[in-house]
């Protein structure tokens, strides 16, 4: 979930104001959470795509994790992450600079209105970004407009109806399973969305997709549930994140405190256990006519 939601649209005759949430807002939550992800596990259907001298755009970029490895892969070729979060974008500058690659940048911008010309890039990626959108399809309907004739775009989230958390009587099951995807859902998000992405790339004026899933997110060791247990327990003590569970009487004040007590105590447990399948898809744009 480390991508963000835009604000406008360019694509239609009036482009309309969307207001989008980025569930996962804490700053230490987003490092926790997406810090560590890279290309070879997360977007392993995209890599056999990528040539050296491609100019590859990567929206909803983060902390650029995924994006530097994209950038070696092109080099010499340009990787641009795009993000709305400027302190992201400075950890993504940073890390950079540490890892001695000169064929990336990274620019504060949108997916609905993304700040480059029509056709000016060669393969796009909307990794774990469209599942906070009010309007996915919009979205994709302005990475296409970017794409040039022949292009691909590369598009993942996962789909919580699919996540398995055991033992399932645990704080964390219901964590997953009832509270995430109604918080999401809250802040505008759809966290079921991910299923129909082959559709939606074809809608969004794609020639074809194809559609594809994986499973990078588990956690299946003692650091691994301890870590994202003390994640998840930040998320449920954020100040916003608390009132409207009880507010909207998903849980009272008081089973709010066991719920973060039980989720301590799963990642603690020696038999926990979650994962998660995320559905992607490859959608490509028609070359130019006489163009194979």
């Amino acid at each position: 979930m480390h991508g963000q939601p835009g604000s406008t649209a360019s694509t239609g005759a009036t482009p309309q104001p969307v207001h989008e949430v980025y569930t996962l807002a804490d700053q230490q939550v987003q490092v926790a959470y997406v810090s560590g992800r890279r290309a070879a596990r997360w977007v392993p259907f995209f890599l056999p795509h990528l040539r050296p001298g491609m100019r590859v755009l990567d929206v909803g970029c983060g902390l650029g994790s995924i994006t530097l490895d994209l950038a070696e892969r092109v080099a010499p070729g340009e990787v641009v992450g795009v993000d709305r979060d400027a302190g992201q974008l400075e950890l993504g500058r940073a890390a950079a600079v540490a890892r001695e690659l000169g064929n990336v940048r990274f620019a504060a911008g949108t997916i609905y209105e993304l700040p480059f010309a029509a056709a000016s890039f060669d393969v796009a990626l909307a990794h774990t970004l469209l599942f906070h959108l009010r309007e996915p399809l919009r979205a994709l309907q302005e990475l296409r407009r970017v794409l040039a004739p022949g292009g691909l775009a590369a598009v993942s989230d996962d789909d919580w109806s699919t996540w398995v958390v055991v033992p399932e009587d645990s704080a964390m099951h219901w964590m997953m399973r009832t509270f995430a995807p109604r918080e999401v859902a809250a802040n505008g998000g759809n966290p079921f969305y991910a299923r129909h992405l082959r559709r939606l790339l074809l809608d969004a004026g794609f020639a074809r997709a194809e559609g594809l899933a994986l499973a990078p997110e588990y956690y299946g060791t003692l650091e691994e549930t301890r870590g994202y247990a003390a994640m998840c327990e930040r998320i449920l003590r954020t100040p916003a994140v608390a009132r409207r569970a009880v507010a909207q009487a998903w849980v009272s004040a008081d089973d709010l405190e066991a719920m973060i007590a039980g989720v301590r105590a799963w990642g603690e447990r020696p038999d926990a256990f979650a994962a998660v399948l995320y559905c992607a898809a490859l959608g490509w744009v028609d070359a130019e006519p006489g163009i194979p």
